[in-house]
């Protein structure tokens, strides 16, 4: 297995249009693969640190993915960055691919300074939560009932109760 960057191989854009829309097409923005991949094209244009990472097995098929977002949810203006679109094929399931994606995703975000990173779940809050995750808040998103949860990827920002040492 190779995680990548969706821009280093633009071939499998279509298989990864296919696995979130076969994970996610009873939700409005993953019901048709052209805009999953008008989305992802958008995406890799971007000026910024938007990107989407790949995990491919040896045939090259794209086994899972993961994207970091701009403003995936635009109403609170200080929520930026958010790491969304997370899924690995069923297959695939139970053996870290998704927890490996996850960390070169949040390896790229403190090299390029983003400080928080926001989520949004409906049903894999304990999974993250094992990582440091904080639920913030309970929503609907899209029809569905979802929990907004936060991970800070600044050394100085402590969790609460958490005392430095000196």
């Amino acid at each position: 297995m190779n995680i990548t960057y969706l821009t280093d191989h633009l071939p499998q854009l279509r298989q990864t249009a296919r696995l979130m829309s076969a994970e996610w097409a009873s939700l409005p923005l993953w019901v048709s693969e052209e805009k999953i991949v008008a989305r992802l094209q958008a995406r890799l244009a971007a000026q910024d640190h938007q990107f989407t990472l790949i995990a491919i097995d040896e045939q090259e098929r794209v086994i899972a993915t993961g994207s970091i977002i701009r403003y995936e949810l635009e109403d609170v203006e200080q929520r930026r960055w958010w790491l969304g679109e997370v899924v690995t094929d069923a297959a695939c399931r139970g053996k870290g691919i998704a927890s490996a994606l996850i960390g070169q995703c949040l390896a790229h975000c403190q090299a390029k300074g983003i400080a928080t990173l926001w989520l949004y779940t409906p049903d894999q809050q304990a999974f993250y939560r094992k990582s440091g995750w904080q639920e913030i808040e309970q929503r609907e998103v899209y029809g569905e009932r979802v929990s907004v949860m936060s991970l800070s990827l600044s050394p100085q920002e402590r969790a609460p109760g958490v005392i430095a040492d000196e």
